[in-house]
């Protein structure tokens, strides 16, 4: 069948080298069928996915060779002798060369999403594919799956408004190359992947929703809320009438790939550039914010926000002192502001696999933690997560311009102590002294937290680095627990 002809295109070079993720799994032939039969049923229960056996966790081809009687256990893998309930697959067996350098096969099971039903195991147990691992829910977090299989089928429904010429070429181009399919007729890539397929009631080949927000020339056309919006203001705050204080304003209606790429590239040119005290004691020119922070809060919004609901498009605000992105619709049911760090749920599986697929959606839980961990080490403020009256989630970053003008004004960059005193500290103290630099004014309490010392380690610190004349303290009296420390002038 096609779609396996498009998935044989990806295998051995991607199946072996490719990290595990979200979408894909691979496992020896040696494990037990048990324990496949979870990954089965966690990768329906998410995003669908594909899990080969028969290649070990180092991507070394092992085959069935060593296994003789695996293989046909694990085409029962989605049998009801492990699984409760059934999930939408397909088998596909491949010939290859084992790491012996004989001829052998592995098994790839490319599951669907459920889209109706959760998949449980023989056991009435469910699991969930976050990330690259597969866990056990909890019975609270199950009915809080229950509660999204609905928006799942929207991605899969046919478009019947649209047709084959409303594709944009170019962009299935840069998608059959990124998945190896590049020799292959353009549409038929598509059909493959179920994005273009048949509409039984007009006989007529339509994309889905999904292939429509991938692959239209403009999506909006289709779903006019499908486009992200970038406005500069100039102050801090939204003005209106007379006081209207827009600076740059545009929209980006195109495929989503290109509608997160395009996006990125404006936002890039409307930042601000700082002063921030480098690695090596010299001065140096930084942006305005984490690139990765701002181009993975745009991605995210763009790839996980509810196109089932019309009326509201993704925003982008850039204001003095923050950047604010809103993605229209709320957080899926498992996923909290309180454990956005740690989990992962796709609302838009196929949407995110295609542009995890395209090098864009980050996997393994990195893409939120890292978005902390980088305004932490700019030694700006935790971004902030908002959901903003269950009509949209609002991402919150700020650039600490107070301080940063203040660095400026203060004309530090012609002050050469610090860089003749820099081979003589040691890395503590020199994140202490890049800290105070950012920030302008810290505690003691603030510098612990960031340096992961206990407060009696990080005053012993600032203490010599006063004594080098590098910081000053302000505060009512050397033991006021208020005091500050700031850059000595």
């Amino acid at each position: 069948m096609e779609g396996s002809k498009i998935n044989s295109i990806l295998t051995i070079k991607y199946m072996c080298n490719e990290r595990e993720n979200q979408f894909f799994d691979r496992k020896s032939a040696k494990k037990d069928v048990k324990e496949l039969a979870n990954h089965v049923a966690g990768f329906a229960n998410a995003s669908g996915g594909t899990l080969v056996i028969g290649i070990a966790d180092d991507g070394k081809i092992e085959g069935f060779e060593d296994y003789k009687d695996k293989y046909n256990n694990f085409l029962k893998v989605t049998s009801t002798d492990y699984l409760k309930t059934i999930p939408s697959y397909e088998n596909e067996t491949i010939d290859v060369i084992n790491y012996k350098g004989n001829n052998d096969k592995i098994l790839l099971i490319h599951i669907r999403p459920s889209i109706n039903t959760i998949i449980r195991n023989a056991k009435d147990e469910v699991y969930l594919r976050q990330g690259d691992s597969t866990n056990k829910l909890s019975n609270d977090q199950i009915k809080a799956l229950e509660l999204d299989r609905h928006e799942i089928s929207f991605e899969e429904q046919i478009n019947v408004n649209s047709s084959p010429t409303d594709v944009d070429l170019d962009m299935v181009r840069i998608y059959s190359e990124s998945i190896g399919a590049d020799e292959e007729d353009l549409l038929d890539v598509l059909r493959a992947r179920r994005f273009l397929v048949n509409d039984n009631l007009t006989g007529k080949e339509c994309l889905t929703n999904a292939g429509v927000l991938l692959f239209a020339k403009d999506p909006s056309i289709f779903f006019p809320s499908a486009r992200i919006r970038v406005i500069k203001f100039e102050g801090t705050e939204m003005q209106t009438g007379t006081n209207l204080n827009i600076v740059k304003d545009k929209t980006f209606a195109l495929p989503l790939y290109k509608q997160i790429i395009e996006s990125q590239k404006f936002v890039d040119t409307q930042l601000r550039e700082f002063n921030h005290l480098g690695n090596n004691g010299t001065f140096i020119t930084v942006p305005e914010y984490p690139k990765f922070a701002w181009e993975e809060g745009i991605t995210n919004a763009i790839t996980h926000r509810n196109y089932a609901i019309s009326g509201e498009h993704t925003k982008v605000f850039i204001y003095d002192d923050r950047m604010e992105i809103l993605s229209p619709g709320d957080l899926p049911n498992i996923i909290t502001i309180e454990n956005i760090r740690k989990k992962r749920y796709a609302r838009n599986p196929i949407i995110s696999r295609t542009l995890t697929e395209l090098g864009l959606v980050k996997e393994l839980n990195e893409g939120v933690s890292r978005i902390y961990r980088e305004m932490s080490e700019f030694f700006l403020e935790d971004p902030i997560y908002q959901e903003e009256k269950g009509l949209s989630l609002k991402l919150i970053l700020k650039n600490n311009i107070v301080m940063r003008n203040k660095r400026i004004n203060e004309n530090l960059l012609k002050d050469l102590k610090i860089n003749k005193k820099w081979s003589e500290l040691n890395a503590m103290e020199r994140k202490i002294m890049q800290m105070i630099f950012d920030k302008g004014e810290v505690g003691t309490a603030e510098i612990s937290e960031i340096v992961k010392r206990d407060k009696r380690t990080v005053q012993r610190v600032l203490k010599k680095l006063c004594d080098d004349d590098l910081i000053e303290w302000v505060g009512t009296s050397n033991r006021d627990p208020r005091r500050i420390y700031r850059i000595k002038e």
